[in-house]
């Protein structure tokens, strides 16, 4: 899908992508893992991963939103070099909040919800921790496994991701290296999210497809991934892609520093929102 955008539209995300560019060379915290070697921050995994082993670069399977070329570069904590071979997967929702593998599944209430307030519980609301979700169908846009080239990238084409309660716009990916004692094996290095710059997502939640859904945006400073789990070190660079006026889509990088022989100890979910 391609966006027409009106001119006002136009110069509106072309100022959201610069102001985010001066954001992230401003901030040392969005950098912080530019330094050599120095270990990208892991995040948790989320409910809604499934191990699959659908290699391909366009994961879209003609899913509507504003199209996304990602590039995820990977980079050795070892020797700084570019880490090659690695089997990187990406999991992501669609404009409407939804995940593959789970379009029938309700979506839980804001994490604000009151259930003595008056009136009725939402829809699937029930007392205590959510409870972990469960695949409900075969479905499997938005998903994807690529192997980092000889510079250490892998690169998707993809949408911009929409956001659901509780969570601002984010991509999970998820990085696999071969074991140093049994090579036909692999074990998972690193596990991380990719965020983008607040105003950009201010602006694109704004246009079609996404300004039709019913669900208020959590914004980055909400959501206890990005404030707890050092999501300012994963705010990928973008750009857009334009002729004529016609913006027909965003080009995004991210870079991570992995230790492929290290396996790392999972990131346990935090309840409720940020810590202040």
């Amino acid at each position: 899908m391609t966006s027409r955008l009106s001119r006002r539209e136009f110069i509106k995300l072309t100022i959201a992508v610069g102001t985010t560019v001066a954001a992230i060379e401003a901030s040392p915290a969005a950098f912080a893992n530019a330094a050599p070697c120095r270990l990208t921050p892991e995040q948790e995994v989320g409910p809604y991963w499934i191990d699959g082993d659908l290699v391909r670069r366009d994961v879209r399977e003609g899913r509507p939103g504003m199209p996304l070329t990602l590039d995820i570069e990977l980079a050795d904590a070892r020797t700084c070099a570019p880490l090659v071979g690695a089997a990187v997967d990406i999991w992501q929702c669609d404009a409407m909040g939804a995940y593959s593998g789970y379009t029938k599944m309700e979506l839980p209430p804001p994490p604000d919800f009151d259930p003595k307030a008056p009136g009725r519980p939402p829809a699937g609301w029930h007392p205590g921790p959510p409870p972990t979700p469960r695949p409900t169908d075969h479905q499997t846009f938005l998903r994807g496994i690529q192997h980092t080239d000889r510079a250490g990238i892998v690169t998707f084409e993809t949408i911009v991701p929409g956001n659901y309660p509780g969570r601002t716009n984010h991509i999970h990916f998820k990085v696999r290296t071969a074991s140093a004692s049994h090579p036909q094996r692999t074990h998972v290095s690193h596990v991380g999210q990719v965020f983008f710059a607040e105003s950009l997502m201010v602006t694109l939640m704004q246009l079609d497809p996404y300004r039709g859904h019913a669900i208020q945006r959590t914004t980055q400073s909400e959501d206890p991934v990005f404030a707890n789990q050092s999501g300012s070190t994963m705010i990928a660079s973008a750009s857009p892609i334009a002729v004529d006026g016609r913006v027909t889509g965003l080009r995004a990088r991210v870079s991570a520093v992995v230790d492929p022989g290290a396996q790392p100890q999972p990131v346990e979910p935090l309840p409720g929102p940020p810590a202040r």
